[in-house]
């Protein structure tokens, strides 16, 4: 009987209820296995049966991991508690993350419970990196600062994403298709309509669309000739951006033409090489002008990593195939595809090397009104969705901190990326693709929406 119902009771000369001092020792002892039992049923809860594929899999332990700091944060009490899955975790194996949280948080004396009866608020959100799966957990108790607690888990080399999961989908557009190789290919308006221009090693074709439909037939209206006095490298890469005082540029290797700036006039074009390789423009990394520019190394197909300006006090970085600017709040994150196949980031102070991704060597920013606003589009070699090693995929990531982290599916394509660059007006890339059964060359237009 509690001492403070004792204390209320009538005094009475006879009292059978005093307690034997023995007779304490037993009910303490009662007390306290009652309290090791409630938690050993909670322990075999979270453990026995937490479900197998948790457990095969390491995440178990990364949700004992992540409730052990919650409950540090949090302390004893009833919590609101929220997941949102960023990760290719499928449905199924989100639920078992839940429940597993649940039941290490029930072992650390945390219960969860609906918002209106709890002390607190608890936000967890699994995404992933390269390499790993990445838990955070906001925790709000009161009006005391939010804490934040971080866990993460190897990802398994044999792991199929589940793509409704991720919170962004690709959409393609075919634009154009044709036998020789298309270098760049950009959608303009112009008198008279939308235009598509296809930039080749030889010439930029300009074609009238047909019709409201983007992707419908065109007819060729004009072509201008790209004068050059040396031959281009075997594998040619080139960039075709658009401009505001005239209508475009073309950067290719050795090699820069622009059109002409009077609108009333016929269209033309206007090239400057070196025939000994002495002339070389600095392309734009972005299709801003103003932006930072890189060299191209005019007998090869990559750039040999000087920049002009540099990137704050980093002016140069390793030769790279492919780079994107990334903005942030009061600089630019810039990534680089190297030609050793890894990944650098660059942020004016310092250059942070990433290894082991499996990508492809094109990567483009691409800005949308999803996530940061920002998604970097990495391509894919060999079919990593579906394991065709013939056909070349996208995926969108971004990069919260200094780690991508998946924020799409992959969308595959019936062949090889040759070429993926970021659209003038910068809401979308265009890629470009070589067939597999016909050796056709294929551009798209690539966008990003939000949700599934």
């Amino acid at each position: 009987m509690p001492a403070s119902k004792e204390m209320n009771r009538t005094p009475s000369a006879t009292r059978y209820n005093q307690r034997i001092p023995h007779m304490r020792a037993r009910e303490s002892t009662r007390k306290s296995s009652g309290l090791r039992l409630g938690w050993l049923t909670s322990f075999l809860l979270a453990t026995v049966f937490l479900p197998s594929s948790l457990c095969a899999s390491g995440l178990g332990d990364s949700a004992r991991q992540l409730a052990h700091k919650i409950a540090e944060a949090a302390g004893p009490g009833a919590v609101a508690l929220e997941v949102t899955n960023r990760s290719s975790l499928g449905d199924k194996s989100v639920r078992e993350v839940r429940s597993a949280l649940e039941a290490e948080l029930h072992v650390e004396g945390v219960h969860t419970a609906k918002a209106e009866q709890a002390m607190g608020t608890v936000e967890v959100v699994l995404s992933e990196s390269l390499r790993e799966y990445v838990w955070t957990a906001e925790i709000a108790i009161g009006s005391d600062e939010k804490k934040v607690a971080l866990v993460s888990v190897p990802r398994s080399p044999t792991g199929t994403p589940f793509t409704a999961a991720l919170p962004m989908v690709l959409k393609t557009t075919l634009l154009f298709e044709q036998e020789q190789p298309i270098l760049d290919a950009a959608l303009v308006e112009m008198p008279g309509g939308s235009r598509l221009l296809v930039l080749d090693g030889d010439r930029v074709a300009i074609y009238r669309q047909q019709g409201a439909n983007r992707a419908g037939p065109r007819e060729l209206e004009m072509s201008l000739p790209i004068a050059h006095s040396r031959a281009f490298p075997r594998d040619l890469r080139g960039r075709l951006l658009l401009r505001r005082d005239h209508l475009f540029d073309v950067y290719l290797p050795g090699t820069f033409c622009r059109s002409t700036a009077n609108a009333g006039a016929p269209l033309a074009l206007t090239c400057n090489d070196s025939a000994d390789l002495t002339y070389n423009e600095p392309w734009p990394l972005t299709p801003d002008d103003g932006s930072v520019r890189a060299f191209f190394a005019p007998s090869r197909n990559f750039f040999t990593g000087a920049l002009s300006p540099g990137i704050g006090k980093v002016s140069n970085v390793p030769s790279f195939y492919s780079a994107a600017a990334l903005p942030r709040s009061g600089y630019t994150l810039w990534a680089f595809a190297a030609v050793d196949g890894s990944l650098h980031l660059v942020d004016g102070m310092t250059d942070q090397a990433i290894r082991g991704a499996k990508w492809g060597s094109d990567l483009a920013a691409v800005h949308s009104s999803c996530g940061t606003g920002t998604q970097l589009l990495v391509s894919e070699s060999g079919g990593m969705a579906s394991g065709n090693s013939e056909r070349d995929g996208l995926s969108a990531f971004e990069i919260p901190d200094r780690d991508p982290v998946a924020a799409s599916s992959a969308v595959e394509f019936d062949g090889r990326i040759v070429a993926l660059w970021s659209e003038s007006v910068g809401n979308g890339a265009t890629a470009i693709v070589r067939r597999n059964n016909t050796g056709w060359y294929e551009a798209y237009s690539v966008s990003i929406s939000c949700g599934n």
